[in-house]
């Protein structure tokens, strides 16, 4: 599948969907998410975010410990998978 089509299918830029690919969030994700882009970003750096934790239902806490398991593919495949449930 390209970048195009799952870009599609998450309803964002092509572009966007790239950068996040590669670890980069904009603006449009966060506002997709309705979580701030730079709270995402924070996430996939390796920190955590009690707004994207608020998000999927979970602490902070697990949140930092799902990161810290799954790693920034793991947090990037997660991500992806909230833009497609969105």
């Amino acid at each position: 599948m390209s970048f195009e089509n799952l870009a599609l299918k998450c309803g964002v830029e092509s572009s966007d969907f790239q950068d996040l690919v590669y670890g980069n969030v904009n603006e449009s994700i966060g506002k997709k998410l309705d979580v701030p882009f730079n709270s995402i970003q924070i996430f996939l750096d390796g920190g955590t975010s009690t707004e994207l934790a608020s998000k999927i239902g979970i602490s902070s806490s697990d949140l930092q410990f799902l990161r810290y398991q799954n790693g920034r593919d793991g947090a990037i495949g997660l991500l992806i998978g909230l833009l497609i449930n969105e």
